[in-house]
């Protein structure tokens, strides 16, 4: 994926963060949700680079740890498709974006260029969809 595609998805989904006050590590900040776009953001982009988060208030020290798990649970549950379901939404918005704008496909991923590069850059079978 190209930075421009990372930007975007950090964008949709900023990490959940709340403000370290006792921390002892010098970290102002604790990422309790959205993890992943935190990752693809300290891999793929500059570490002068600035991303939004969402900042939400401190929870209570012993509940840390099941807070940031429920928000984690919550999450995967509500994005999670059956595979059965994923390939043909995966590629009707493939085939939305083609026809409307074909070179917004191509700023997110050279792969993303024709139908075919995409279903076998994604593993999905193009003759199933």
């Amino acid at each position: 994926m190209s930075q421009e595609a990372i930007k975007i998805y950090i964008l949709q989904h900023p990490p959940v963060v709340y403000e370290n006050k006792k921390g002892k590590d010098g970290t102002p900040l604790v990422c309790i949700a959205n993890l992943f776009p935190l990752y693809l953001a300290q891999r793929c982009l500059s570490g002068s680079e600035k991303i939004r988060v969402t900042l939400v208030e401190a929870p209570l020290s012993k509940n840390t740890e099941a807070l940031a798990l429920s928000l984690a649970l919550s999450a995967e549950t509500c994005h999670a498709l059956s595979p059965k379901d994923l390939s043909p939404y995966i590629m009707s918005l493939w085939e939305c974006l083609a026809s409307s704008d074909p070179q917004a496909l191509i700023s997110l991923s050279e792969n993303f260029n024709s139908k075919a590069s995409f279903c076998e850059a994604l593993n999905i079978n193009r003759r199933v969809v």
